[in-house]
């Protein structure tokens, strides 16, 4: 979204929106997280962007928000509302390794 660097009329949005994904996993016996996303909390009032990550006991938790309450976003602020697309294409590009543990690593 909004690969342009310029832009010469406004951005319109049709409606607000709020994306909320939110996944638990199961991980097979003896299976570690070897690398987790740091928590992003990005709260800039009439749009925001969440991400968290946690493993507890082989079970994976994952919970992603993007919320915008924009209408109209001028094209001399639209640098702006790209750079926080572009941090959430970013945060969303983040791996979570999983690694086998025990006699499963020796398979």
């Amino acid at each position: 979204m909004f690969e342009h660097a310029d832009r010469v009329h406004a951005v319109y949005y049709e409606y607000t929106y709020k994306k909320t994904d939110d996944l638990t996993i199961e991980l097979p016996l003896a299976w570690k997280t070897a690398t987790l996303p740091k928590p992003i909390d990005q709260d800039a009032q009439a749009i925001a962007y969440k991400l968290s990550a946690q493993e507890d006991k082989g079970v994976l938790h994952i919970h992603r928000e993007l919320r915008s309450d924009l209408f109209m976003v001028p094209k001399d602020t639209y640098p702006t509302l790209r750079a926080f697309y572009q941090f959430v294409r970013s945060q969303d590009d983040q791996q979570i390794v999983v690694l086998p543990g025990g006699a499963s690593a020796r398979q």
